[in-house]
């Protein structure tokens, strides 16, 4: 049956993400090994590939904090209509989350009761897109831990002005934040739209690939300044100093209104997690990431 294949494929791409960390960020990190000076810097990053190591060796979370799962649905116009997604969502996190095992990280906002299943109330967030012309299924499973989400934030800037001042403003939440994000970072950026779509599209933004420019000279441009001036802050791995504060800056834009200038922050920790996997609609699985 074809919920039950899709459910199955959820609960594969939850493993995976939790135990498994992304090749870029290994390369990453083991390039910044080699070149780093600072010492304090070295062992941390030491540390960092060890975890993931010993993670992926002993098949368990690469942090204690398996973060909120965020899921991203790409389906196909052609793809069987499934009208009830947010169920099928909620038993497979809710299954993964006794088999991996994951973190219960679904509170009650008002009550602080956690059903320990990462399901309640609106949760976990999915986003939603139809895709005209296709009769394939994607789902992008992104988890957000605490630690890092808490720096993000929405700025509503003056129009005159906030193009020029919005990389200011980023900077100086980071210099408060200091290792609190458990550098190095990844910045997702949304400019425009309004108040709730640059936040999601600066959500969106880290699912770009590491070191994938936005097509958009100019805004390209502005991603290579705002990293170059990040790194320039020497905060380092675990906020300890070093060279590296921030693996990479994706910018994503949307048209604004003409009286407000909305730019929305999302930071991501240097596990960078996220997965995905493409289903036809026979429920053969066609392509992973």
């Amino acid at each position: 049956m074809l919920q039950e294949k899709i459910e199955t494929a959820i609960i594969d791409i939850l493993t995976r993400v939790t135990i498994k960390p992304r090749p870029k960020i290994i390369e990453i990190l083991n390039k910044n090994f080699k070149s780093e000076q600072s010492e304090i810097a070295r062992a941390q990053l030491i540390m960092m590939l060890e975890n993931f190591k010993y993670g992926k060796k002993n098949k368990i979370p690469v942090c204690q904090d398996t973060g909120m799962l965020n899921f991203f649905i790409e389906l196909g116009s052609n793809f069987p209509l499934i009208s009830n997604y947010r169920d099928l969502i909620d038993r497979a996190v809710q299954r993964a989350t006794k088999l991996i095992p994951l973190r219960g990280n679904s509170v009650d906002p008002i009550t602080n009761e956690n059903p320990e299943t990462n399901t309640g109330i609106n949760v976990p967030p999915i986003y939603l897109r139809i895709v005209d012309n296709k009769n394939t299924l994607k789902i992008i499973v992104f988890p957000k831990g605490g630690g890092a989400e808490n720096i993000s934030k929405l700025f509503m800037l003056n129009p005159s002005n906030g193009i020029n001042i919005f990389q200011e403003k980023i900077i100086d939440v980071l210099k408060d934040a200091g290792g609190m994000p458990c550098p190095p970072i990844l910045l997702g950026i949304g400019i425009g739209g309004d108040a709730v779509l640059c936040m999601k599209l600066a959500k969106e933004a880290l699912l770009r690939q590491i070191e994938v420019r936005n097509q958009r000279e100019d805004i390209a441009r502005l991603e290579m300044e705002l990293l170059e001036k990040v790194n320039a802050l020497h905060i380092g791995p675990m906020g300890l100093g070093g060279s590296l504060t921030c693996i990479d800056v994706h910018i994503e834009i949307a048209m604004r209104h003409p009286a407000s200038f909305p730019v929305g922050l999302i930071v991501q920790c240097y596990s960078h997690r996220w997965a995905s996997f493409e289903m036809d609609r026979n429920g053969v699985i066609i392509d992973e990431t």
